[in-house]
């Protein structure tokens, strides 16, 4: 197993989730580096099931390459994709058709209940109708989904293919976890789809990618979130220290 010490945001099993004050872990902490993620992405090429196997590798180049949510990608579909443009439009409302028999599925209809819980004046079924939304008014964004090649492929070969998203997000969970278990010397129950666009977030800040373009490609309400990747990227520190002229 990976001691974890060679990404931008380095842990080690160990450490995470250790700290006397047990304050609440950020994703960031779960971001891979790039070879453990070469190590994810090649897992998915061993699973038994071709399915499976594209399901697991668009997952994991989606969220990990280019930065999506797992809600984003349970519910894209092929009218997501500008082609002319080479962007994901993530809108911001479309009517989620992901459940049974073409209903909502149960993240949104958890979501609606809630919705109902916090707004007297809601009844459950217009909460019903409300959904699917992305998580802020920010995600609903451009991501150019070129940025990397095999991302790219994989989001057309899979969305040509199929329409939309086929599964659920505990479907996205399950063909994660999966991938991890196949994988050699990463531990399981410390990748995720969060953790994998945190990978995405720490890859782009330590190449350069300026604050406000971080925040508009990820969808974050808050700059400061955007700052907080950039400010931890060593790359970035080491990248400005050999540009400055003595």
């Amino acid at each position: 197993m990976s001691t974890y010490e060679s990404g931008p945001f380095s842990r080690s099993p160990t450490s995470v989730g250790s700290s006397a004050d047990n304050s609440v872990h950020h994703s960031k902490e779960y971001a891979l580096d790039d070879r453990e993620f070469e190590l994810l992405l090649e897992a998915t090429y061993k699973m038994d099931n071709d399915y499976f196997g594209l399901e697991s590798r668009f997952i994991v180049l989606a969220a990990g390459r280019l930065g999506l949510r797992s809600g984003e990608i349970c519910h894209m579909h092929r009218d997501w994709l500008d082609d002319r443009r080479r962007m994901i439009v993530i809108p911001p409302y479309q009517q989620c058709t992901q459940g049974k028999d073409g209903g909502i599925c149960g993240s949104c209809e958890q979501a609606a209940k809630q919705k109902v819980k916090h707004n007297d004046d809601v009844d459950l079924e217009e909460a019903r109708a409300s959904m699917w939304s992305p998580k802020t008014s920010a995600a609903a964004r451009e991501v150019p989904f070129d940025a990397e090649p095999r991302a790219e492929l994989a989001v057309e070969r899979y969305l040509e293919k199929h329409g939309r998203f086929q599964g659920s997000q505990t479907g996205i969970n399950r063909r994660v976890t999966r991938a991890a278990e196949i994988a050699e010397e990463l531990d399981a129950d410390m990748v995720t789809p969060h953790g994998l666009r945190a990978t995405a977030a720490s890859r782009f800040a330590s190449r350069g990618l300026d604050v406000l373009a971080l925040q508009s490609m990820f969808g974050w309400a808050q700059l400061s979130t955007a700052h907080n990747y950039i400010r931890r990227s060593g790359e970035n520190t080491a990248r400005a220290i050999r540009d400055i002229q003595f």
